[in-house]
């Protein structure tokens, strides 16, 4: 999955007690469960998210909002957000295939596009404007002298 939605006031609601390390910390833990759609093993997970020096605010965070399990770490709200992702995508493979005849006897709905064809090389321009229209108008300055 390489989009999630993002609701700031959730977020901000759940981690507002969290110092600058550990709200990183959490953020590239999602991330990282996010794009790989799996349990977080705890063995290397500072060095894969990128916090090798801050280990202990990336353990502190892990505790806190994810849920141990024997396959690793899971965050139940994440997994509903990939489940919410999966049924999407299933559902638009499915209109997919329908559109294009993949899966069944009925009729595309839409037709493929053809092919680019390359640009006529005889193609003369309908109009001639490619210059500006431009009206010159004299000004006259009229320019007073005191003689003194």
């Amino acid at each position: 999955m390489h989009y999630y939605s993002f609701h700031i006031g959730d977020y901000k609601s759940h981690t507002h007690h969290l110092t600058l390390m550990e709200d990183l910390a959490y953020r590239r833990l999602l991330d990282h469960y996010y794009l790989h759609q799996a349990p977080i093993k705890q063995r290397d997970i500072a060095r894969q998210i990128g916090m090798r020096d801050q280990e202990q605010d990336v353990l502190t965070v892990l505790n806190e909002f994810f849920v141990s399990t024997e396959d690793g770490f899971i965050n139940p709200r994440a997994d509903k957000e990939i489940a919410a992702y999966c049924l999407m995508a299933e559902a638009g493979k499915r209109g997919a295939d329908k559109r294009w005849k993949k899966g069944g006897d009925s009729h595309p709905i839409a037709t493929p596009l053809p092919p680019l064809t390359p640009p006529n090389s005889n193609h003369e321009p309908v109009t001639i404007n490619h210059e500006p229209i431009t009206i010159r108008i004299p000004i006259y300055v009229h320019l007073t002298v005191a003689l003194t």
